[in-house]
């Protein structure tokens, strides 16, 4: 995937997901227009920083929209179950070809809870 990277937003915990009959919440990364759910980050403590390893777009799963509230801070859940092995990094080629998963853009971004 090839993306041009001038102005994102990061929406933490936003995504509610099916993975394996377990609920999880993931992040997604708004990009000139395009949601992508985060499947896993690389981080690197020494340097406080963490960068998208995998991502899935949004459009390629199914999936509802919402605004957040006090009920629930989610803005989109997919109505799909991803496969674990999504994100423990056993998932055959096949698979993420299937699921639409690419690596993540080349952003550096803070680890959570980390202050400049």
């Amino acid at each position: 995937m090839s993306l041009k990277v001038s102005r994102f937003q990061v929406h933490e915990d936003a995504v509610q997901a099916n993975v394996s009959g377990r609920t999880c919440s993931l992040s997604a990364l708004e990009i000139g227009g395009e949601v992508f759910v985060v499947l896993t980050w690389l981080g690197n403590k020494d340097a406080g920083l963490r960068r998208p390893e995998y991502v899935l777009p949004l459009a390629s799963i199914p999936h509802q929209s919402r605004e957040p509230d006090a009920g629930s801070p989610y803005r989109w859940i997919l109505t799909g179950t991803l496969p674990m092995s999504l994100f423990d990094g056993s998932a055959s080629r096949q698979v993420r070809r299937q699921h639409g998963v690419s690596p993540g853009p080349a952003l550096n971004l803070p680890l959570p809870g980390a202050t400049s």
